[in-house]
């Protein structure tokens, strides 16, 4: 009679819904909740080889550009050089 008891006092009974919820929990999580990370997971995944490909196309373009801005750095400190060279002579005379 005492087992009968310990079953049905409201301590019992608030265990035992703590309990369901937490079991409901872990149904949702596991039916709703992990299905939506494999989405977007993939769907990031998917963004990664997007970008790749970009930079992929995009950065010989950027370091051409980068060897052409040197070449050009190059020449205007040639210049310069020469414009000191000249503005020396100049001052000479």
């Amino acid at each position: 009679m005492e087992t009968k008891k310990k079953w049905s006092s409201p301590q019992a009974i608030v265990v035992m819904i703590i309990i369901l919820v937490i079991f409901t929990y872990i149904g949702v999580d596991a039916l709703l909740t992990k299905p939506q990370i494999k989405h977007d997971l993939i769907e990031v995944k998917g963004q990664y080889v997007e970008l790749s490909d970009f930079l992929d196309n995009k950065v010989p373009e950027i370091d051409s550009t980068f060897q052409e801005h040197a070449k050009q750095i190059s020449e205007q400190r040639s210049q310069i050089t020469v414009l000191q060279e000249t503005f020396s002579n100049l001052d000479e005379e």
